[in-house]
């Protein structure tokens, strides 16, 4: 099972810092998940909000700083007892080449395609990248300077098609995308079935588990046999192998 870190290790360190990658690393995360924006001068930062302010640092921008500044904030944990300082995606990729990513793009600003195009000819990664969009024009852009790699459903065709999926109508309301994503447990009850996985894998489809954090998620995502998890806490499969 692939097992892809959510900005990290984002419940317990830092979000999206070198800190919370390198322990999601020695935890056994196979991929990381972030999140992409563009600083005042073009580079691609590690970020999921537009400014600081969830983190109490207020009047930063990420879009109007320049990366030299934002490198230079800290951030806390969740729990306030660890921080690390904002990174770049090029310093991630230089240290871990050989990861699997999900690329979340949080604007659909051409900039921030062509600067990630010429970022992956630098590093280039063993496999093409997964991508997480948020408009269509963002989609175009992806299929047109990186065609070999998928795109997950938006929030709102996931959301339409999970609920149906409780239901156990998951195929009238599935998204076309070639890569899906759903969590395995809502409130205690299962979300997508045994035969629905097997159905999307034999379609050539890959599904993987969203936010898998709870030892009750680990165990529905093992039962179902999925190909890989997106986590908050990679460092519970672990101590789960």
């Amino acid at each position: 099972m692939k097992i892809w870190a959510h900005r990290g290790s984002s419940l317990i360190w830092p979000e999206n810092t070198a800190l919370a990658f390198r322990l999601a690393h020695e935890a056994g995360a196979t991929g990381f998940e972030t999140d992409l924006r563009l600083s005042a001068d073009g580079e691609i930062m590690l970020a999921h909000d537009a400014s600081l302010t969830r983190f109490g640092v207020e009047g930063v921008s990420i879009a109007r700083a320049a990366s030299r500044e934002l490198e230079q904030i800290a951030i806390p944990s969740p729990d306030g007892r660890h921080r690390d300082r904002l990174m770049r995606l090029e310093t991630l990729l230089a240290t871990y080449p050989d990861k699997d990513y999900i690329f979340d793009c949080k604007i659909d600003d051409e900039a921030l395609f062509e600067a990630l195009a010429a970022l992956l000819v630098r590093h280039p990664l063993r496999e093409p990248p997964w991508f997480l969009t948020w408009s269509a024009d963002a989609d175009r852009r992806v299929a047109e300077r990186f065609p070999g790699s998928p795109v997950f459903a938006r929030e709102v065709a996931t959301r339409r098609w999970g609920y149906a999926s409780l239901l156990g109508l998951g195929r009238l309301a599935e998204p076309p995308n070639p890569i899906l994503s759903l969590p395995v447990l809502y409130y205690g009850l299962p979300v997508v079935s045994k035969g629905q996985v097997r159905s999307l894998a034999a379609r050539g489809k890959r599904f993987i588990g969203f936010l898998v954090d709870t030892e009750a998620d680990i165990a529905r995502a093992r039962e179902l046999g999925l190909m890989g998890v997106l986590t908050d806490r990679p460092d519970r499969y672990a101590s789960a192998r």
